[in-house]
């Protein structure tokens, strides 16, 4: 129940908050779309294994942790395939969805693999469900509430799993009132990213409510197999045609 709420509270605010969703399409098909690894990059394959930890401390000094790991893909033509699981104890992470994004035929998969179905979402060529270039994520626009302060720091470079990444402190301060505090409000977050490879190695927020690490333990700079990027056989499909927004709306 707390991975679900978390999941969701994530998704309203993103909705809420973004002016770029398109609200005539699945929302989650639009917050996939803006995601850090979601933006087209050619010529870098690679294969990552991230681990991911999230933990909250209760007002009765109890604490919950979720454990979750992904699998990324990406191909020298730019597809790039996601799965994630939760992990619980020493059992082994039972992956149930996958995404694959696809620049080549301008869709976007959603695989589930338990039941075995796919939804293909064939996308427009403009607007906010339209596939984009990668993005660098220093260069992205820092969203803020209104009297919200933002303090931005370069951490330098450092090696992750191999690869030399930039590292990125944004600090905000939030003053009493702004999302229902009685005191400041202070969460720090900083990101590491690989220049070459054009991807996030590494994620932390520190904040009063709940911190994360996100952290790439495995990465393998080669060709994936390319059955990773298309739909097995035996799987029922649906293809839906996702219009292109009024007015770039």
């Amino acid at each position: 129940m707390p991975r679900k709420l978390l999941w969701w509270a994530t998704v309203v605010c993103a909705v809420v908050f973004s002016p770029n969703l398109n609200a005539q399409t699945n929302p989650v098909l639009s917050l996939r779309l803006m995601e850090d690894d979601a933006g087209t990059v050619l010529g870098q394959p690679c294969t990552v294994v991230e681990q991911s930890e999230v933990t909250q401390q209760l007002a009765d000094g109890t604490t919950l942790t979720q454990h979750t790991i992904v699998h990324k893909w990406r191909d020298d033509q730019g597809r790039f395939r996601r799965e994630s699981a939760g992990v619980k104890g020493d059992e082994a992470p039972v992956f149930q969805h996958a995404s694959i994004i696809d620049p080549v035929n301008k869709t976007f998969v959603n695989l589930n693999l338990d039941r075995k179905t796919a939804t293909v979402y064939h996308l427009p060529d403009s607007g906010p469900d339209a596939l984009h270039p990668y993005v660098d994520q220093f260069d992205k626009e820092i969203l803020a509430l209104p009297g919200v302060q933002v303090k931005v720091e370069k951490l330098g470079g450092k090696t992750i799993a191999g690869v030399y990444a930039e590292g990125r402190r944004v600090t905000r301060i939030r003053p009493p009132g702004t999302v229902g505090n009685d005191k400041p409000l202070v969460s720090v977050r900083d990101q590491w990213v690989a220049q070459d490879l054009k991807i996030l190695l590494a994620s932390s927020l520190d904040d009063p409510r709940h911190k994360q690490v996100d952290q790439v333990t495995q990465l393998e700079r080669s060709e994936p197999d390319p059955g990773l990027f298309t739909i097995p056989s035996d799987f029922t499909v649906k293809d839906v045609t996702v219009p292109a927004s009024q007015n770039g709306q």
